[in-house]
């Protein structure tokens, strides 16, 4: 079976899906690396930012492939309305997350609850790829959201149980999400590829 050659809009999708996971990615190594204090010598934020920067460069060499693709578009063409409908969805999702993730902040302070903070963070973020899989129709993004959304759910459990220090559960947590990002990242740039091949 042979797939259609690949679009500029396409590749400019892939790029920036791949772009998106990078940079999610990071963020929670951070999140990681400061609930461990560095306890772990950076061994796993290293690990992390490997994949990230071999993510990154593939990201800069779809530049390349965009300029060898012919436009799908004119450069001057108004958003189809379709293009405005998805562009004004993404928009609202990261605008409602903010403002899930600064309630959420507020609530657990106010309440006393900090320890829950990288858990309700995470199920926030997971919970965000849901629709934003539909508007922006990267599938992967609902697998990327249940992984997250395991993740927290085991280290809440983790620690209401007693199992696990708090600070070694939202590490945890947190590079369970930083590796969820990497292997949607991987799953995006190797789909790109087989395409281009």
């Amino acid at each position: 079976m042979t797939s259609k050659p690949l679009t500029k809009t396409e590749i400019e999708t892939a790029r920036g899906g791949i772009f998106h996971m990078v940079l999610f990615s990071m963020a929670w190594v951070m999140i990681g690396e400061y609930a461990l204090d560095f306890r772990d010598h950076i061994i796993a934020a290293g690990t992390v930012l490997a994949a990230a920067v071999i993510l990154g460069f593939y990201s800069i060499s779809l530049y390349y492939l965009e300029d060898c693709v012919g436009n799908d578009k004119s450069a001057n063409a108004p958003l189809s309305k379709n293009e405005s409908r998805t562009a004004s969805r993404y928009a609202i999702i990261f605008i409602l997350e903010g403002i899930a993730v600064m309630a959420t902040w507020t609530i657990l302070i106010r309440t006393g609850h900090e320890k829950w903070l990288v858990s309700c963070f995470a199920l926030i973020a997971g919970l965000h790829f849901f629709p934003l899989a539909r508007a922006i129709r990267v599938h992967s993004y609902y697998f990327l959201g249940a992984w997250i959304i395991l993740v927290c759910a085991g280290g809440y459990w983790l620690v209401s149980s007693g199992s696990m220090a708090q600070y070694v559960c939202d590490a945890s947590i947190a590079y369970g999400c930083a590796a969820g990002a990497i292997a949607d990242g991987t799953w995006i740039a190797t789909r790109t590829e087989r395409r281009v091949k």
